[in-house]
């Protein structure tokens, strides 16, 4: 909301900011350069235009670094998103911490194994998200002509739908839903062979990907970003830069049974150790803890150990 003059407006209170985007080094938030690349170089003036916004020529000041004294901790969703920044010429220090989702029914669970009547009659690959050109699915529609062994599943709207349908043009195998409630979306997760997460521009994090392994999904996501990050973290799934790569793990998963459980099996295992309610919140409790250490602030320290002792 605004610019960074309403960091101020918190007063005395403990404050964080939490930067899901790459808004501190980005006027467009999303290092996407002019409506068209990944950004490896400052053109922010030129990139505005190329968005048809306004620059934001009060970045040429110290004016961010003067209003960022008001912010007790800056977070970053992920190790990427914070060497990012650094590399963009943020100086100040950021804390790292993911994105989580809501804690399992039991923390011993295994992972979902589909139960349930498939919503698809045909084996099928799942994308969930925006369509946006950087949400990467103009290389991979078309590799579906040549893969009649399984169709393709999008779920998601936006501003570059039009252009996606029309790729897909005489591609029945192709299979746009539009936009549909959180709990078709688990039953399209659960029974997918794997989700695709072929983004090209440099994301924060990746929920998506979470959001699989809490269904015992696998991803296949592109080696950019923070995606090797999780991938590594998790063991739920294999990275791909080029559509022939992603073709080999595509056919891997749906001829091999048993490598994709053990897939499904770690990321869900993952996602209930990393990305859960209990994991990620006492982590956050910890960050404002010392934030308001740093700050003397003995009402937020008391109402934290009042909070552990509960």
């Amino acid at each position: 909301i605004g610019g960074p003059g309403i960091f101020r407006y918190a007063g005395d209170a403990v404050t964080l900011y939490m930067a899901h985007e790459h808004w501190l080094v980005c006027p467009m938030h999303v290092l996407w350069r002019h409506r068209r690349e990944r950004c490896d170089g400052r053109e922010c003036v030129r990139c505005a235009i190329a968005y048809k916004r306004p620059p934001q020529l009060w970045r040429k000041t110290a004016f961010l670094d003067q209003e960022l004294r008001h912010v007790d901790a800056i977070i970053a969703m992920s190790e990427f998103s914070r060497a990012k920044h650094a590399e963009f010429g943020f100086q100040r220090p950021m804390e790292v911490l993911p994105y989580f989702l809501p804690d399992p029914e039991s923390p011993h669970a295994s992972a979902p194994k589909g139960e349930g009547t498939s919503p698809r009659p045909r084996p099928y690959f799942f994308f969930a998200g925006r369509l946006e050109r950087i949400k990467g699915l103009d290389d991979v529609i078309p590799m579906f002509r040549h893969y009649p062994d399984a169709d393709l599943v999008i779920a998601g709207d936006g501003e570059h739908a039009a252009e996606l349908r029309s790729q897909a043009t005489g591609m029945p195998n192709v299979v746009f839903l539009g936009r549909i409630s959180p709990d078709d979306l688990g039953r399209y997760y659960q029974h997918a062979i794997a989700s695709l997460v072929p983004s090209v521009c440099f994301e924060t994090f990746g929920i998506v990907l979470i959001e699989s392994f809490r269904q015992g999904t696998p991803v296949l996501a592109r080696r950019l970003g923070p995606f090797p990050e999780i991938i590594e973290q998790s063991g739920g799934g294999e990275l791909f830069w080029t559509p022939e790569e992603l073709l080999v793990a595509m056919r891997r998963l749906q001829q091999d049974a048993a490598y994709r459980q053990l897939l499904s099996e770690a990321g869900y295992r993952a996602y209930v150790e990393r990305w859960t309610e209990r994991a990620v919140v006492p982590r956050y409790l910890d960050i404002v803890r010392r934030a308001a250490e740093r700050r003397g602030h003995s009402r937020v320290l008391d109402a934290l150990a009042t909070q552990e002792v509960a």
